[in-house]
C-alpha cells in the first residue's frame, strides 16, 4: 500500500493521499495521470494492467487499487 502511495504522491506531489481517499472522484488523477500510474504500477510491481483491468472501480482509491495488483499477481502466479 506504501508503494502506491509514493507512486500517486509522485505524480500529483500536493494531493493528501492515504489509502481510501478519491482519486477519481477529487479529481487527483485524470486521463494523463492514469497513463503514468499504470505504467509506474506495471514496472515498480512487475505485473500486465491491460486495458479490460482500467476501470474507475479499480482505480477509485490506493485501496482498490492495492486490491486490483494482488488479484494479478494472484492470476500470473
Amino acid at each position: 500500500m506504501d508503494t502506491i502511495i509514493r507512486i500517486l504522491k509522485g505524480i500529483k506531489p500536493a494531493a493528501e493521499i492515504n489509502e481510501t481517499t478519491e482519486l477519481i472522484n477529487e479529481c487527483i488523477i485524470d486521463s494523463l495521470s492514469m497513463i503514468m500510474l499504470v505504467n509506474a504500477l506495471c514496472n515498480e510491481f512487475d505485473v500486465d494492467i491491460t486495458a479490460k483491468d482500467i476501470t474507475p472501480e479499480n482505480f477509485a482509491t490506493p485501496l482498490t487499487i492495492y486490491n486490483l495488483i494482488t488479484r494479478i499477481e494472484d492470476e500470473e502466479d
